[in-house]
């Protein structure tokens, strides 16, 4: 495996853990989290991969449940959709379905224990997860098809994930001041997407934070934790 390839998976790895740790905590969720935290900050990931490992090791399923439905459930305090950073509803609309295409371009399906929304957030870095994976194994094999990916990657990035995580990650930071665990993640998260969109020299039009505060309901596309996404 090449130096670059290396880093690739080391990219997809952190997208994985960050889908992992804002799906709904269990313990199968918070031990994978826990497993690739360990093994990015044994193999030099960012300094933030030590807080998320350290309070993985600390956390309570119980207590994460209760910081994971007060902060994104119910009337929620940080929404974790796209959709709700579009103050348009016919855009809001839109973005999903645009959303949905990119999986279904590349046959991505993720298999995991909830029903969500194809933009809820652990769904788009599981997406990112994959698509890196994917990269990497199409560089490696010398495929056609690796400078498609990384054009699909990029404009994902510039469409949609780029464009509100920043905001998501920064709020969850801001709300959650009795959640460690999440304020963590939430920090990485934001060195990750930002290191990204610089390395990749992608200038996203940012979605702001919603003033408003609303129920949101979950459809049927299931995403954000369990098995990687299929391909």
């Amino acid at each position: 495996m090449s130096t670059a390839t290396a880093g690739g998976v080391g990219l997809a790895a952190l997208w994985r853990l960050l889908s992992l740790g804002f799906a709904s905590p269990t313990s199968e969720t918070l031990a994978e989290v826990e497993l690739l935290a360990d093994g990015l900050a044994a193999t030099g990931g960012p300094a933030e991969v030590e807080d998320v490992l350290r309070l993985a090791r600390e956390s309570v399923d119980e207590e994460l449940s209760a910081q994971f439905s007060r902060l994104f459930r119910g009337t929620v305090v940080v929404s974790p959709y796209e959709g709700s950073y579009e103050l348009d509803p016919i855009r809001q609309g839109r973005q999903m379905a645009d959303v949905a295409a990119f999986y279904r371009a590349f046959g991505a399906e993720a298999h995991g224990p909830s029903a969500e929304r194809p933009d809820f957030v652990g769904c788009e870095l599981e997406f990112l997860s994959f698509l890196e994976l994917r990269y990497v194994t199409a560089v490696e094999a010398e495929e056609d098809g690796a400078d498609l990916v990384d054009e699909i990657r990029a404009s994902f990035l510039a469409d949609h994930a780029g464009r509100w995580l920043p905001t998501f990650f920064s709020a969850v930071a801001e709300e959650a001041k009795d959640a460690p665990f999440y304020r963590a993640l939430a920090a990485l998260g934001l060195r990750v997407v930002d290191d990204e969109l610089e390395r990749q020299g992608i200038e996203p039009s940012p979605l702001p934070r919603r003033a408003t505060r609303s129920s949101v309901e979950a459809d049927v596309f299931e995403c954000g934790a369990g098995t990687p996404a299929a391909h």
